[in-house]
């Protein structure tokens, strides 16, 4: 088992060579509508964001987002006027590293040997009472 450094330093690096070979093919984004005026954009098979149609002063504007489990709550890029516009600054966007880490809920960020003696320190600690 790695560590949550190992794991993260490890995850961004795929994402960084998954979003180059996706520049390097030139791969497209893909557009999937999800809703009523909420689409959800794709690039090389992995999501990026969100693109919400929105209505101001009579207008019609686009608003991008990038992902989040919520769609309405992603960090916010920008309004654009045009759809195509919205989804090129997604695809343009550098992916940031979202989602749990399983080293968190797991291992605190601790090594395997360090849990090894945490272990052996409160099972020492039960023993060390009155009647063992």
């Amino acid at each position: 088992m790695a560590t949550y450094d190992e794991w993260r330093t490890a995850r961004i690096e795929a994402e960084a060579k998954a979003a180059a070979a996706a520049d390097a093919a030139g791969a497209q984004a893909t557009v999937t509508p999800i809703g009523d005026g909420l689409w959800l954009v794709s690039v090389a098979g992995v999501s990026r964001g969100t693109v919400r149609r929105i209505v101001v002063q009579g207008r019609q504007r686009f608003e991008a987002r990038l992902r989040h489990i919520d769609p309405g709550h992603g960090t916010r890029i920008g309004e654009y006027f045009e759809l195509a516009k919205a989804v090129a600054a997604l695809r343009a966007e550098v992916p940031r590293f979202v989602g749990r880490d399983p080293f968190k809920e797991l291992t605190n960020y601790v090594s395997r040997e360090q849990m090894r003696q945490r272990t052996e320190r409160m099972r020492q600690q039960r023993r060390s009472g009155r009647y063992s």
